[in-house]
């Protein structure tokens, strides 16, 4: 049944925007849902939009790029805020390095309005089509999370509208339990109208970028282990420690060659190392070749690789990539463009429709040091074993945070990417219902923005109970009316925090 749109009332801020009906989809291409679309332009009108659904009793969702992979930014059959339309930069200091955006600001409008002035956002996720409103709704991480922490670190302070109207000021010495939830929380505290952002500096538009090849997964975490250690050492100079790190693995990779797989590093360049700053600086300078190769177009790319997401395709495909990775000056240290080396894909169009029919699923497992080789050894061969195995595989180091529904741990994740053709759809979810009780079984945590698949009970319990307890006050103080909802806090949020107060 299509969801009937609300009736605007309020004509003194309804000018520039109106309700519609939208099919909507995650960035996997699975989950779906008909909502109620408003995409206000200014904090009136979402206040605008909070009063009338208050008025209809409908619940609101809040939406931003539309970037998670799975239910997080739906809300079937009720009203959907997308922030995309209030996406001004507010104030810049290219002095300090701090940034004041409204929350549908893009990371791609964030770099190109302050590149050039030798600032980069200090956390990146893997496409820059995200919104900052999204990434601090979902508290992302880059790969340079082990080091530099999550992009809740870099937030300065936020304004944040209740279901109520009422906006509060938030930072990290204001309303301090409301910065801390909010930030991670799903947008189910309120909706971001401002946001300020601590930038990182930079002295060029390059990085310097080296590769290594390991034959298991045990060489392949040691290798990540001892790089960022080496990079953390306090008499090691700014021009040689590495700034972000990144594994792949071979998928189709068994026996004690499991997990082999191939290490990116790369650091940022010191002062007087680039000799032509400016050049590399400028934003118009990042783009790369809309050509691969420089013969085919990157338009063609999603339809030539798609068969490459078939069974035969993924173990063919890796061990193609495997194979890169020992050609002749494979690991020779070299420069690339700092947006190329962060959002490679996003010069692709349309790439992960090389996924259809059936869409994507990505299954990405958060576990402690000491327990992850365990983990990360069973969950590849269990997909293996099911006959399932990752399109994609991509290892990253972390640390924890500081904020109240975290997900991050001292150790590292492993992200797996999963063809859900509808040949093998069913069997897919059986696996990873499967892998998902394992994972929260053995200590490991899940990321929300990734999640499609994860019960109450797994949530639950690969969380502090404290925490969810925690959480679930703020929300009842905030919103006491549940008008704050989604897909997922349906799905999971709420009745893992119900199982948590039960506990």
């Amino acid at each position: 049944m299509t969801p009937t749109p609300p009736a605007q009332r309020d004509h003194t801020v309804s000018n520039s925007w109106s309700f519609s009906s939208e099919l909507l989809e995650g960035y996997g291409m699975r989950s779906r849902a008909r909502c109620v679309i408003a995409r206000p332009r200014c904090a009136e009108e979402i206040a605008a939009v909070f009063a009338l659904a208050r008025a209809e009793g409908r619940t609101v969702g809040l939406r931003g790029a539309g970037c998670s992979y799975g239910d997080a930014a739906l809300n079937g059959d009720q009203i959907v805020l997308d922030t995309s339309q209030m996406n001004r930069v507010l104030a810049w200091d290219a002095v300090r390095g701090e940034i004041i955006v409204e929350p549908g600001v893009t990371i791609a409008q964030l770099w190109q309005r302050t590149l050039s002035d030798g600032w980069w956002p200090a956390v990146v996720p893997g496409t820059m089509a995200v919104t900052v409103g999204g990434a601090a709704a979902a508290n992302i991480h880059g790969k340079n999370n082990w080091r530099d922490g999550c992009f809740g670190d870099y937030i300065v302070a936020f304004d944040l509208m209740l279901p109520s109207g009422e906006t509060i000021t938030c930072s990290r010495e204001h309303h301090r339990d409301l910065f801390h939830a909010a930030i991670g929380g799903f947008g189910l505290l309120g909706c971001f109208t401002a946001l300020t952002l601590r930038l990182r500096h930079i002295h060029s538009g390059l990085v310097h970028v080296r590769q290594t090849a390991h034959e298991s997964l045990a060489a392949l975490l040691d290798t990540v282990e001892c790089s960022a250690e080496e990079a953390t050492m306090s008499d090691a100079s700014a021009g040689e420690q590495t700034t972000h790190l990144v594994g792949w693995l071979d998928t189709a990779a068994r026996g004690q060659r499991l997990g082999r797989g191939l290490v990116k590093l790369m650091r940022e360049l010191a002062p007087g190392e680039d000799p032509h700053p400016q050049q590399t600086l400028d934003p118009s300078f990042q783009p790369p070749s809309s050509h691969i190769a420089g013969i085919l177009p990157v338009e063609w790319v999603p339809a030539l690789a798609r068969p490459l997401a078939t069974p035969w395709g993924t173990r063919l495909a890796n061990r193609a990539q495997w194979w890169r990775g020992h050609l002749p000056g494979s690991g020779r240290p070299h420069y690339e463009r700092y947006v190329t080396a962060n959002f490679m894909l996003n010069f692709i169009p349309n790439f992960k429709r090389i996924y259809l029919p059936g869409g994507l699923i990505q299954h990405q497992t958060f576990a402690p040091a000491l327990v992850a080789p365990h983990i990360f050894h069973e969950t590849l061969e269990r997909s293996q074993r099911a006959g399932i195995e990752p399109a994609l595989a991509v290892l990253k180091k972390h640390r924890s945070s500081s904020f109240l529904l975290n997900y991050l741990p001292d150790g590292y994740s492993l992200a797996l990417d999963y063809a859900a053709h509808p040949s093998r759809e069913g069997a897919v979810e059986a696996l990873l219902r499967d892998l998902n009780t394992f994972v929260a079984e053995s200590g490991g945590t899940f990321f929300l923005a990734k999640d499609s698949t994860l019960t109450p009970k797994q949530f639950a319990q690969s969380m502090p109970a404290e925490a969810l307890r925690q959480f679930q006050a703020i929300k009842a103080r905030c919103d006491p009316g549940e008008q704050l909802q989604s897909d997922i806090y349906r799905r999971v949020i709420r009745p893992a925090l119900l199982l948590a107060l039960a506990r």
